[in-house]
């Protein structure tokens, strides 16, 4: 049971959802590709605790981008054998592209990380000075 709880708060943050509570989003809007929320607007929950906490993701990001890449182009070698001057331009176009497009589910998947291993919680008096609720 533990296990599958755990997967479910990953995948929360791989779908920018709060790993908390689930509804909040951990970006606001779709054209939002870099600036994420600093906390829940449904439970509080405080995102990031201290500047820098957020070069997990950009770690799980590229690492994922990289094995990606060189993986790809040794299947594509080994299956079509195209033109090496091919395989560079699309291997980083595809790199830069991917980056981009996936940095925002990095940062999710960071979070939910972050979360099963005690760094998210709501700050202790955030509704009070809010004197908002959306439950």
């Amino acid at each position: 049971m533990k296990g599958i709880t755990a997967l479910h708060k990953l995948l929360l943050g791989l779908l920018l959802r709060c790993p908390n509570c689930g509804r909040g989003r951990l970006f606001d809007g779709l054209f939002n590709l870099f600036r994420m929320e600093a906390t829940c607007p449904y439970c509080h929950v405080r995102y990031e605790r201290q500047s820098g906490e957020s070069i997990g993701g950009t770690l799980i990001n590229l690492c994922l981008a990289e094995v990606l890449s060189v993986g790809g182009y040794f299947v594509t070698q080994a299956a079509f054998a195209p033109p090496l001057a091919f395989q560079l331009v699309f291997w980083i176009t595809f790199n830069i592209v991917f980056i981009v497009l996936f940095y925002r589910h990095a940062r999710g998947l960071w979070v939910s990380i972050a979360y099963l291993t005690g760094g998210v919680y709501p700050d202790p008096d955030a509704r009070q000075h809010t004197g908002t609720d959306k439950r």
